[in-house]
């Protein structure tokens, strides 16, 4: 046997109990009682004594490349750090997927200290015309709309605008593969643009105004349209980084009206601890925007009931340089991949009670069954061994340090005492962090194909 994690406290969804994990060949092998193990002869013997154990992150939402070609050798590495093993990448273009997704995985390949795959946006006709073969060739069961890149809203990044019609067309195709799920980025951007026009004209330019220019509304309208017409059709529906209290009472008036829908909501660690009030100031700037105290604490609340079925960190390594030119031209987007499982436990466990059991759930479990990733998620014999042991009652004070960042990156909770740290991060059976030091090369990740299958 390659290695025993042993005297740890392991934390399934299930349950949280005192376990060895025992691990052959980058699989769990078994799980046994404390000391069972003793006399077996392994590799290497990882003492977990009062440590937590826990199935590795999964992020389900991050943007490697936006932040340049480096960034999947450089934001894994991150990643790692705090006690990521997966990672879903969207990818888009308005050109060729085949061509986009070569150059992604030769980018991942050659850099990725993480597993990884991949979302493609539909942005084309012809890209819905090849909805088939992104699933059976290239093994990507998962795909992205933008609701709000109409007209030339999304030409920065090479996306060509679109419509309902498109949307809906997206959904049938989505719905006629079983398994495959569609996410949508929920924004009504006509209205934004309306109200933009008159909010840019005031005095102030900061994250208050940015979010009163793209209120709540305009999120739980887009979400509740692109539900109902997904349930329509029987897509299964993904909303993307959800980001107010009003959107999850959209969903769930969708979910009444349609009591079989295939609905999911994730959210994001910023919307989880900051609002518009912050006084990060534009670094924080991101779509849709960070909103009120209400809001954050009813994405809690969401969590804890299971309305809200995922953290994706929405992870966009763009430099500080691009965020320090005023609210309106700032880019959005920030680093967050490498916080998702330390605000969970600092802000989610230890300030508000969320059971570790449930922070499992969101982080690891929910997001490998809603995308199918067979062998992720769980500490359970015949899964890969991604691990991650925690130390519940380690304070750290946030640096800009703290999570690896390359110069000129930052991060919002820069001065922000956590509890609640990866002490351990173990991919496949190995270990590539202890204690923060990576213990692994970029490069290391493997392609997780999958297969649209019902799950």
């Amino acid at each position: 046997m390659d290695a025993i994690i042993e005297h740890g406290t392991v934390v399934t969804p299930n349950g949280i109990e005192r376990q060895d994990l025992l691990i052959d060949a980058g699989r769990i092998v078994a799980r046994t009682a404390p000391g069972s193990m003793a006399d077996m002869e392994v590799a290497n013997r990882i003492d977990a004594t009062g440590l937590h154990v826990l199935p590795g992150v999964i992020d389900p939402h991050a943007h490697f490349g936006l932040g340049g070609d480096e960034d999947w050798a450089e934001e894994s590495k991150s990643a790692v750090l705090g006690g990521v093993t997966t990672v879903l990448n969207y990818v888009m273009t308005s050109g060729s997927y085949q061509e986009e997704i070569a150059r992604e995985m030769e980018l991942a390949g050659s850099g990725s200290m993480v597993d990884y795959g991949f979302h493609i946006c539909p942005c084309m006709p012809s890209h819905l015309e090849q909805f088939d073969t992104y699933v059976d060739d290239l093994g990507v069961t998962s795909f992205k709309y933008f609701m709000h890149f109409r007209g030339e809203e999304g030409a920065y990044l090479d996306i060509a605008g679109s419509d309902d019609s498109f949307m809906f067309n997206y959904l049938q195709r989505a719905a006629a593969r079983p398994g495959v799920t569609a996410n949508i980025h929920a924004e009504n951007i006509e209205v934004v643009w309306r109200l933009r026009q008159q909010i840019e004209q005031g005095p102030n330019d900061g994250l208050v105004e940015f979010e009163a220019s793209r209120p709540d509304f305009v999120e739980a309208e887009a979400a509740f349209r692109a539900s109902m017409y997904g349930s329509e059709v029987g897509a299964r529906v993904y909303i993307v980084h959800m980001s107010s209290k009003l959107g999850l009472e959209a969903m769930k008036a969708v979910r009444s009206i349609y009591p079989k829908a295939q609905l999911f909501v994730e959210t994001c660690p910023h919307y989880l601890t900051h609002t518009a009030e912050t006084e990060v100031g534009t670094i924080a700037k991101v779509n849709p925007p960070l909103r009120s105290s209400d809001d954050r604490e009813a994405l809690w609340a969401g969590i804890a009931s299971g309305a809200v079925e995922t953290v994706g960190s929405d992870h966009c390594a763009r430099p500080r340089s691009a965020k320090e030119t005023g609210v309106w031209k700032a880019s959005a987007g920030m680093p967050g991949a490498q916080a998702i499982l330390t605000v969970m436990l600092s802000e989610g466990h230890h300030k508000r009670g969320l059971p570790l059991e449930t922070i499992v759930g969101v982080t690891a479990e929910n997001p490998a069954r809603i995308f199918g990733l067979q062998r992720k998620g769980r500490l359970d014999p015949g899964y890969d061994a991604d691990v991650v042991l925690v130390d519940l009652d380690e304070d750290r004070v946030v640096h800009d340090s703290t999570w690896g960042s390359r110069p000129g990156r930052y991060n919002i909770w820069e001065g922000w005492t956590m509890r609640g740290w990866p002490v351990l991060t173990m991919s496949r059976g190995e270990i590539i962090m202890e204690r923060g030091e990576l213990r692994a090369q970029g490069g290391r990740g493997e392609y997780l194909s999958r297969s649209a299958r019902p799950t």
